[in-house]
């Protein structure tokens, strides 16, 4: 039997809200490009009306879409804000421009699995954060930026001061989200 994964969103912080902003929620799907089934401009074209969408609607700060090297659509921020944390916050903004998100093809992001060189050295260098501020056993990252557990004293649990501790203290390196398997979730 598998180790039990749990998905936790903005370090640590249960809870899902944020649809459309990563996609590629099926890890069946095939890894190919967004330009294989999707023409680019049509696909940047419905990033920009989605980004003004958002902006109308009280999101300012929201960075314009664009096209990544291999075709999928990104939100790159620039000046270390954070459009993720902003908009998770903003469920009547999520709400007014669902419907434009609704109609992203399915390949429109990069798959989740696929995790990038420059994510995987921000997770290994949130994970060093983490351990230098109350979790001393928490592990660096593998390959698909998944932190492993088992076999640490972790594995039954984080404690939720040490976790509340850490995501304080680290949530400038790494704000996305962070996926932990091999072990049973947050203590209280």
């Amino acid at each position: 039997m598998k180790s039990p994964t749990v998905l936790l969103i903005a370090i640590f912080a249960a809870g899902l809200g944020l649809a459309g902003c990563d996609a590629g929620d099926d890890p069946g799907a095939p890894a190919t490009t967004a330009s294989a089934g999707t023409d680019r401009q049509q696909l940047l074209s419905l990033g920009q009306e989605w980004v003004k969408c958002l902006r109308d609607h009280g999101l300012t700060r929201m960075p314009d879409a664009e096209l990544s090297t291999d075709g999928y659509l990104q939100f790159a921020a620039s000046d270390g804000y954070n459009w993720k944390e902003d908009l998770r916050n903003r469920q009547s903004v999520i709400d007014a421009c669902q419907p434009i998100e609704d109609r992203y093809p399915p390949n429109a992001f990069r798959p989740k699995e696929q995790v990038s060189a420059d994510d995987l050295r921000k997770l290994a260098e949130f994970a060093k954060c983490v351990r230098a501020h109350g979790l001393p056993d928490f592990p660096d990252p593998n390959q698909a930026g998944e932190f492993d557990l088992s076999g640490t004293p972790l594995a039954n649990g984080i404690p939720a001061n040490l976790r509340d501790q850490a995501e304080e203290a680290c949530k400038s390196i790494w704000s996305g989200g962070v996926k932990i398997t091999g072990g049973s979730g947050v203590k209280k």
